[in-house]
């Protein structure tokens, strides 16, 4: 594999920029040469005050210095994130099968990923097994979390609310919102870190309807509108109306709730194969069952 400094001595003449551009007061142009060539490293500090004359991002060098491509554990989780959307949970079983024992560890920890997933899409709650525990054990014992992490922290709740109980649940939401927080900019959301907040805001809703504790899954609105939608990107601000539609079938306007589903649900609809399947089975169950508590309700 070509060293860094070979990539972004690529990256500069595919820019058509001059040593002088990329690299003055930063580097002199001998140590340039010498580092475009491989025979030199550079320290982060400098690497990135090039990174920005180049106006790509760490993020984007790590791509092209890998051919363009994901790195493996990106291209495990897509893999298994693809399939979870689509309800190919043969494909999610078997390639838990073929990685759960593998000798990378990113490889074991997306299969206990891929394991929690396949448990949450039907089952009430979800012990701690041999297939689970080595995700919740990463996630549970992180002191932060990185932002890869926060898109997963959502399959920590049923876990979480299984094991140890709802009161749980509070601290865990704490932890979220703190390290999301940490993510926040003058310029607002550069990692989209608020998409899983809301994400995570919808599992908690789940485990809260599914646990039968209506109360704590009344308040959850309020902390789902606490967040502007001018923060969010499209999927973000989908996932949150969609959470507020399910809310409104349990607690508000009915009719209003089915309203701003449907709406969504056009958007859905107009692409073949559908995105996202799991959405359409969520508003399947939960309108039969926002329907019975409402009889048992009034």
């Amino acid at each position: 594999m070509a060293t860094i400094g070979e990539t972004i001595h690529q990256i500069r003449l595919t820019k058509g920029l001059t040593q002088q551009e990329v690299y003055s007061g930063i580097i002199s142009r001998s140590f340039a040469s010498r580092f475009e060539s491989g025979a030199n490293d550079i320290g982060a500090s400098k690497l990135f005050a090039i990174l920005d004359n180049l106006a790509i991002s760490a993020d984007e060098l790590r791509f092209i210095h890998q051919n363009y491509q994901l790195s493996p554990y990106e291209q495990a989780l897509a893999t298994i994130q693809q399939a979870y959307r689509a309800q190919n949970f043969p494909a999610m079983a078997d390639w838990i099968r073929d990685h759960q024992h593998s000798d990378r560890a990113y490889e074991q920890l997306v299969a206990s990923y891929a394991s929690i997933l396949l448990q949450t899409y039907d089952h009430r709650s979800i012990p701690l097994t041999s297939a689970t525990r080595p995700a919740f054990d990463h996630l549970r014992q992180a002191k932060t979390w990185t932002r890869q992490e926060l898109k997963l922290i959502q399959l920590l709740v049923p876990i979480v609310a299984t094991v140890e109980g709802l009161p749980a649940l509070t601290p865990l939401t704490t932890k979220m919102v703190t390290n999301c927080t940490r993510y926040q900019t003058t310029w607002g959301d550069p990692f989209h870190v608020l998409n899983d907040l809301i994400a995570y805001y919808g599992a908690c809703f789940q485990v809260q309807l599914n646990f039968h504790d209506f109360a704590a899954a009344r308040e959850l609105r309020a902390k789902l509108t606490a967040i502007s939608s001018q923060q969010l990107n499209w999927d973000g601000r989908l996932d949150q109306q969609f959470w507020l539609g399910i809310w409104a079938l349990y607690f508000g306007d009915w009719q209003a709730g089915n309203t701003l589903l449907d709406e969504i649900f056009a958007l859905e609809a107009r692409h073949q194969p559908r995105i996202d399947n799991t959405i359409f089975a969520i508003r399947r169950v939960r309108t039969q069952q926002a329907r019975a508590y409402r009889e048992e309700h009034t």
